[in-house]
């Protein structure tokens, strides 16, 4: 496709969102096999590829896809996340805080005189169903009219889910379930929305401006060496934005103290408990394509340490994905509980050795012993696993030849 017909597409098929790749786990790895948003789009206009998830069909600006990714990966432009929380503390504002009213929460397809008005259901969030908890509310009444007869009944599946995953949070910081009700409403006719009046002069305006833009982002990238794909792919991955969803959870259950410790299938939330075995090698991979910053590795002159902070993991198993000797797994539950401590927790240490060949850092794997008796015949010890893996592929393709 060339630059004209880049734009041009890009033009018509304008979006709302703004998609931050490097936090998209099939960005960081093919291996990951998270296809959430593709799958629960109604318009079914999100595609995903090595460069993780885009926008390549007509966008109905619904926002379940920024609900759904537990990366953050979609930030909706307009109407965030933060300018739903603060329409909450508007309305609770105007009732004395929210103090024995119950807020009223809908979609489009719904009640339309509802306190808060969302274009589906499905792109609420758990931090929008916590805030008005937080700031008063007696209850929240979800209407919910018959989503299996609307075009977006994709999302049905993934509201339940939702719902599910924050009365575990209610459970976890008290908060009585009772306080959550789900009202069925028969599926209202859709609401047209009116129409701002453009001039001839400001539709052009525009249109030249997003044209430039969007011819702009276009053109390849020019880079002074290498590989230039590879270059802006190390780049991306060094430049980890923060995942704004799970900060705003954070910081709505922040004023909830923990009572129950709450453990749940990691499958049922975005959170998950890893343990590294004594078979890590120290490549740090994990930490280096984990999508959300929660693996980090660190060298002494002495040891190596990979730590894990609980609170930022979103169960997108890259970790496990890219770990070649399997060294990580994911526990069977998960706290909850972790979203409010906010630990650092160190999973893996070792000593720190330099190989006696390539004079790389490495450690030494418990898993597979390598003193003097476990290096190959010809090799001296201290050898790290990559120098041993070649050594044998070498001796592996010598032999190969002399059996031919």
């Amino acid at each position: 496709m060339g630059i004209a017909e880049k734009v041009t597409d890009q033009i018509i098929t304008g979006h709302n969102l703004h998609i931050e790749a490097p936090l998209c786990s099939r960005f960081r790895t093919p291996k990951s096999g998270c296809s959430m948003c593709a799958d629960t789009c109604p318009a079914g206009a999100i595609s995903i590829s090595d460069r993780g998830a885009e926008i390549t069909g007509a966008c109905i600006e619904c926002g379940i896809c920024s609900s759904v990714c537990p990366n953050g990966v979609f930030q909706v432009k307009e109407r965030d996340d933060e300018r739903i929380i603060g329409e909450i503390r508007e309305a609770a504002g105007r009732n004395s805080r929210g103090e024995g009213k119950v807020l009223r929460i809908s979609c489009e397809r719904g009640d339309g005189k509802a306190d808060l008005l969302v274009p589906c259901l499905g792109r609420l969030t758990e931090a929008l169903l916590v805030e008005p908890v937080r700031t008063g509310f007696a209850g929240i009444d979800i209407i919910r009219p018959d989503c299996a007869e609307c075009p977006n009944s994709k999302a049905s599946l993934h509201i339940d889910k939702l719902l599910n995953r924050v009365f575990a949070l209610y459970e976890m910081v008290n908060i009585e379930r009772e306080r959550l009700a789900i009202r069925r409403m028969p599926l209202q006719p859709p609401v047209k929305r009116p129409e701002k009046a453009v001039s001839r002069r400001e539709f052009f305006s525009a249109l030249r401006t997003k044209a430039a833009a969007v011819a702009a982002t276009s053109l390849p990238e020019i880079s002074a060496g290498g590989d230039a794909r590879e270059q802006s792919f190390l780049e991306a991955i060094s430049k980890r934005p923060g995942n704004s969803k799970r900060m705003l959870l954070i910081q709505a259950l922040g004023e909830f103290a923990p009572v129950k410790e709450v453990c749940v299938p990691p499958g049922e939330v975005s959170l998950a408990e890893i343990t590294v075995s004594s078979h890590c090698t120290a490549c740090g991979v994990c930490a280096t394509l984990c999508p959300t910053g929660a693996l980090t590795q660190g060298w002494s002159e002495e040891q190596f340490c990979l730590s894990f902070r609980p609170s930022l993991c979103t169960n997108c198993r890259v970790c496990a994905e890219t770990c070649m000797p399997k060294a990580i797994s994911t526990g069977e539950t998960a706290r909850l509980n972790h979203l409010l401590e906010d630990k650092e927790l160190r999973v893996f240490e070792a000593e720190r050795k330099q190989c006696s060949l390539c004079r790389m850092d490495f450690v030494q794997s418990m898993g597979s012993r390598q003193s003097s008796e476990g290096v190959p015949p010809g090799l001296p010890p201290g050898i790290c696993p990559l120098c041993i893996d070649r050594h044998k592929k070498q001796m592996a393709f010598i032999q190969n030849g002399f059996m031919k």
